[in-house]
């Protein structure tokens, strides 16, 4: 039945799609840190270079960027915090004006916490936490919850206008499949109104402040559809409005193929009339990190050994690119991490009380080496993001 939809809808699809430019990029919030650290990147050639430029070179015509909302030692979780100056509103707005001048359009996700989010952890930012324990009950502790969300998103969207770079897409938390702002927006079936009530704020500020502005609901699990079914029924009988499906898609996690990812988002874009964006994919160029360890997609899922190499990582993006690019409503792919690469310093976040950082677990699936050149997949990128393709 979904390879018979697949090609149904991509043969109605693809004169449709041919005026919108394919988009195809990545998550680059870390940058900032990275230079600071003293990565250095290079072309195809060797010819060192601003990483942003370099990619827009390639064909990356859209860069991700997270905001935390506050960083620095003891604003984490397990003992672990992410580096002050990275990923607070003034080093989101620096990117975005980076990306911006290169020519990119901007996807800018809200984690509404201090820390990184995903179906674990959710964390309400301290500072909000802080207010909330002086509230005399839970009615009035969710009550503020909503509007912390509703007045920080707007100042988050009328700081980005002001300054020139107005975000593309929005994305209402990172990978909210079990919810965010825990406990308070846990995704449990009695617990939806309250969820549901978070993301109408956010939605409702995002539009406020910039209506064009496209708002993405993320989830992981690229490729479970029943997974998506239930999420995307449970937010649309509560009332949640979003423009677009956002998408986590790696193979070692979901065990998904392209093929598979392909057909799950022709489904899923149907049965809720909504565009689909790859949000998060990711795969090895390297079976191990420069430390000899494996990283945190230990291996390609469905995709044989042999392909953890450049050349691997490349035929696999060429598969993807190509797949979505012909899928009617999916927009485009971002990848994860482009330009984290092996650093001295550098890892997924530094421990408290010492500041060392713990291992750099994407420095294997980047888009550059582990010496910052970049690899023979961005040789393949133009050809999905140009309008003549």
């Amino acid at each position: 039945m979904h390879k018979l939809l697949l090609s149904l809808l991509l043969a109605l699809g693809a004169s449709t799609q041919a005026a919108e430019p394919f988009l195809a990029g990545g998550d680059v919030s870390a940058l900032t840190l990275m230079e600071r650290s003293g990565a250095r990147y290079s072309d195809r050639q060797g010819q060192a270079g601003d990483a942003l430029q370099i990619l827009k070179r390639y064909g990356h015509n859209i860069a991700r960027i997270r905001l935390y909302e506050q960083t620095g030692p003891g604003t984490g979780s397990g003992g672990y915090y992410w580096p002050a100056g990275s990923m607070d509103l003034p080093d989101v707005l620096a990117l975005s004006r980076r990306a911006a001048a290169a020519g990119m359009q901007i996807q800018l996700t809200l984690h509404y916490s201090d820390f990184w989010t995903n179906s674990k952890t959710q964390d309400v930012p301290q500072r909000w936490a802080k207010h909330l324990a002086t509230l005399p009950d839970e009615p009035s502790r969710m009550a503020a919850l909503t509007e912390f969300v509703s007045v920080r998103t707007r100042v988050v969207m009328q700081a980005m206008l002001k300054q020139g770079t107005p975000p593309a897409f929005v994305s209402l938390g990172n990978e909210i499949e079990h919810g965010m702002l825990y406990p308070y927006g846990r995704a449990t079936p009695e617990n939806w109104p309250r969820l549901a009530a978070l993301l109408k704020a956010g939605y409702a500020s995002v539009k406020a402040a910039h209506p064009s502005a496209k708002v993405v609901l993320h989830i992981d699990d690229g490729g479970n559809e029943a997974k998506y079914i239930d999420w995307f029924d449970h937010a649309r009988a509560n009332g949640v409005q979003w423009d677009v499906i956002g998408s986590s898609y790696y193979p070692f996690w979901t065990k998904k193929t392209v093929a598979e990812m392909a057909a799950f988002s022709a489904a899923i874009t149907q049965r809720y009339d909504s565009d689909l964006l790859v949000m998060e994919a990711g795969f090895n160029f390297a079976t191990k990190r420069p430390d000899g360890w494996a990283g945190q997609l230990e291996h390609n899922g469905p995709y044989p050994a042999s392909m953890s190499s450049p050349e691997g990582q490349r035929d696999f993006m060429a598969e993807l690119l190509g797949a979505m690019k012909k899928t009617p409503r999916v927009l485009g792919v971002l990848y994860w991490d482009p330009i984290m690469i092996a650093t001295p310093g550098v890892g997924w976040a530094l421990r408290d009380g010492t500041g060392e950082p713990g291992p750099n677990v994407v420095s294997n699936t980047t888009l550059f080496d582990f010496k910052g050149q970049a690899l023979p997949v961005l040789d393949i990128w133009r050809k999905y993001t140009e309008l003549a393709q």
